[in-house]
């Protein structure tokens, strides 16, 4: 109890005891305060009368594992982190979308968490909880971002897992300091492999941004995935609130495929999961993956659109899980080449 005590203490001085938040079962245990019945009541309450904070935290009532939520400062500003899965296991570390935050992980966290320490951070550049204090907002800025973060909570050795342009910058961590991570795993990450294909469903996309009206949502939804009635309506409301409020991710015009050389540099283990009807990967992608990543495992999910860890996130779930608990060794066996 005292060890606990004194790690409560250090949560509190680097987050403020307000944002350390616990699943019922340690509120129990430790006496702290039992916060469910207001998110419960987010719930109930009409969205467009929340702030997006209390939109963010309605979405986490679907997180259902246990997890605390920290406030980390870093030299660019407040990071926003949600933590679950047992202190000992491997680390997971999740990278959003854009136009998207950590909440959007709520189909996988829970089978994610049984086995594995899992972090899922809100980009400093996007939105969701964390804050940017500085004017710089490059790719050199977010990569330094993340390792600050790494480096404060000592995690060595981790899993990157990135989805769309979380999973662009997954890539550009792995490249940058490869040593640093165990495995890579990207699921329909954007600009990665191939360039973004122009279609009709790009151009829906473009005029809804521009004009994004609750009653064509359905239909933006639509061109992301391929399983709208699937998406739990919290998360929709969220999302709307997001786009229509959020400003364009000042990365997009950075966003280009890696070049070969890049590509072949990234020696890890790679697990590369897309959709069959992706707006942003195809078989070309997946082609191009097997033929230049020295040890990559890429497949078409049949059923999904861009939004794969939700169309199909039982599946989703499983292949992350079978990729990480697969030995070292084995998957050198599979390996073209090792450089």
């Amino acid at each position: 109890m005292k060890d606990y005590l004194s790690l409560l203490i250090v949560v509190c001085l680097l987050t403020g005891c307000e944002q350390a938040r616990f699943n019922d079962d340690i509120t129990k245990a430790y006496g702290l305060p039992d916060r469910s019945a207001e998110y419960q009541d987010l719930i109930t309450r009409d969205p467009k009368n929340l702030s997006e904070d209390e939109l963010y935290n309605r979405v986490l009532t679907l997180w259902d594992t246990p997890y605390r939520e920290l406030n980390l400062p870093t030299s660019a500003g407040t990071t926003h982190i949600i933590i679950s899965g047992p202190a000992d296991g491997e680390t997971l570390i999740l990278l959003h979308g854009m136009n998207a935050d950590s909440t959007m992980w709520y189909p996988n966290v829970k089978a994610l968490s049984k086995r594995y320490r899992v972090y899922a951070i809100d980009d400093i550049l996007g939105p969701g909880k964390s804050k940017l204090d500085q004017a710089e907002d490059s790719i050199e800025t977010v990569i330094d971002w993340y390792f600050e973060i790494f480096d404060t909570l000592k995690l060595e050795k981790t899993i990157l897992v990135g989805a769309s342009q979380g999973g662009w910058i997954a890539t550009n961590l792995a490249l940058s300091k490869p040593e640093r991570f165990h495995k890579l795993i990207l699921l329909s990450p954007a600009q990665t492999l191939t360039w973004l294909e122009p279609s009709v469903d790009i151009l829906s996309n473009l005029l809804f941004a521009i004009n994004p009206q609750r009653d064509g949502l359905r239909n933006n939804l639509a061109t992301l995935s391929s399983n709208v009635d699937g998406i739990d309506q919290l998360y929709i409301d969220q999302f709307f609130r997001t786009i229509t409020t959020a400003s364009t991710s000042p990365l997009l015009m950075d966003m280009k495929p890696f070049d070969d050389k890049q590509l072949a540099a990234l020696t890890m283990p790679v697990l590369f999961l897309v959709g069959d009807d992706d707006l942003f990967n195809n078989q070309d992608s997946v082609d191009r993956a097997i033929k230049i990543m020295p040890c990559v495992q890429a497949e078409i999910i049949s059923d999904s659109g861009h939004f794969i860890s939700v169309d199909q996130a039982e599946l989703v779930n499983e292949k992350i899980v079978e990729f990480v608990a697969t030995k070292q060794n084995q998957h050198l066996t599979t390996c073209k080449k090792i450089i």
